[in-house]
């Protein structure tokens, strides 16, 4: 069996959250304005669209909301920055990126019970698990990687 190494699966797990909570719980209403062609939803990051759904799925109390929302327009802000860095490398960004998500994660998950901590790991190696499923049904070409 083919295992990532943690940091990246955690770091992947914590990128995909955002993705598995926007495609599970899409509002009805945005069906009118579907994402362009190869957008990457960005609203999945949206900071207040995360808010409301961690406060939902986690069942978070208003203190706990009133810490957590500026924690993650710190990191949406940080991300859409880091996304506008063309003087990076890929393998740079890539990096940047897992440390402001695993930065931002470990704020967050010092704001959260034990119980909520248990459910959100839960959440996230379900998110993963389905980018998994994804990746080995839907292959994407990318041009430029070459499998040996």
């Amino acid at each position: 069996m083919h295992r990532l190494p943690t940091f990246v699966a955690f770091a992947l797990a914590a990128t995909l959250c955002g993705h598995a909570f926007a495609q599970q719980n899409a509002p009805t209403g945005d069906s009118d304005h579907p994402p362009a062609a190869g957008s990457h939803n960005m609203h999945a990051f949206d900071a207040q669209t995360q808010l409301q759904r961690l406060s939902k799925q986690l069942q978070l109390t208003p203190d706990q909301q009133a810490k957590i929302g500026p924690m993650l327009q710190q990191r949406e802000q940080q991300l859409q920055s880091l996304h506008g860095d063309s003087s990076l490398k890929p393998a740079d960004r890539r990096a940047k990126a897992m440390s402001i998500m695993q930065d931002s994660e470990s704020q967050i998950g010092g704001v959260l019970t034990q119980d909520q901590r248990d459910k959100w790991k839960a959440m996230r190696e379900k998110a993963m698990e389905r980018m998994q499923e994804k990746r080995g049904q839907n292959v994407p070409s990318t041009a430029g990687s070459s499998g040996g």
